[in-house]
């Protein structure tokens, strides 16, 4: 049996084909429970729940089958180099037979392992996923669209992060909402999912410092969000304040997502 295209994964920057490793499918499907609290009220039949539409991760158990490649003269020597690509931090996975969507996910429990012969052991990994699956297309730094519309295809709203560069004062406006940006000279990056602003970008620094919030005025002080409604339409802009300002670079990126 061989490795082909619909048996792949991707997960840190590599993937499952370069250790011999072909992904069974189907496996158990993904499904994030809500986060719920029952709670009992006297007098009253039955229990009242909170809803606050969040969700649990869920984990998964992925079978897989692998096969010795040439350049490995034992399973140790393998096993070893399986176990440094799994484990480590939380990162984006991609399925090849999905490969609309990407996953956060991590391993936390450790792989099992059931030799069959010389060239061929079954596999066990363990996959911690988060409740988002995100549009593989979106995770990037795009530039705003010339016609001032983007289109959120998913049925989630979100928050983006939001990249400006320039000096001066501007103003950000989506759907109609003014957000301000003060006293900029430079970079400054508005993580969406906080509200916070930092000087360097939150999605290529592990530690992010330089807090900017003195320099952000958000409207009901919360992030501008891409809403889901309707056709998913949504208008957005950015404009220097003041003819001393210059605006030289924005961008955001939207991460598009739907449950898994």
């Amino acid at each position: 049996m061989g490795i082909n295209d619909n048996s792949e994964i991707i997960f840190h920057n590599r993937s499952s084909t370069d250790f011999g490793i072909k992904v069974l499918f189907p496996f158990n499907p993904l499904a994030p429970a809500p986060k719920k609290q029952l709670m009992s009220i006297p007098g009253r039949s039955g229990d009242w729940a909170t809803n606050d539409s969040t969700y649990n991760s869920s984990e998964t158990p992925i079978n897989v089958v692998i096969h010795l490649p040439r350049r490995y003269e034992d399973w140790e020597q393998l096993k070893n180099d399986i176990e440094n690509w799994l484990y480590g931090d939380e990162d984006w996975l991609r399925f090849s037979r999905n490969s609309d969507y990407l996953y956060r996910a991590q391993i936390i429990t450790a792989p099992t392992f059931t030799p069959v012969n010389f060239e061929r052991t079954n596999a066990t990994f363990t996959f911690h996923f988060q409740p988002y699956k995100y549009d593989v297309d979106s995770i990037h730094w795009q530039d705003f669209p010339r016609n001032g519309i983007v289109y959120n295809r998913e049925n989630i709203d979100v928050k983006p992060d939001w990249h400006i560069n320039g000096k001066g004062n501007f103003m950000l406006k989506v759907n109609d909402v003014p957000y301000e940006f003060n006293n900029i000279d430079g970079d400054i990056y508005l993580k969406g999912d906080e509200g916070n602003a930092y000087t360097n970008d939150p999605t290529a620094a592990y530690l992010i410092d330089g807090l900017l919030n003195d320099h952000i005025r958000l409207a009901n002080n919360t992030a501008p969000v891409l809403y889901a409604d309707g056709d998913g339409s949504n208008s957005i802009s950015i404009e220097p304040m003041d003819t001393n300002s210059t605006l030289n670079k924005a961008e955001f990126i939207p991460r598009w997502r739907r449950l898994i």
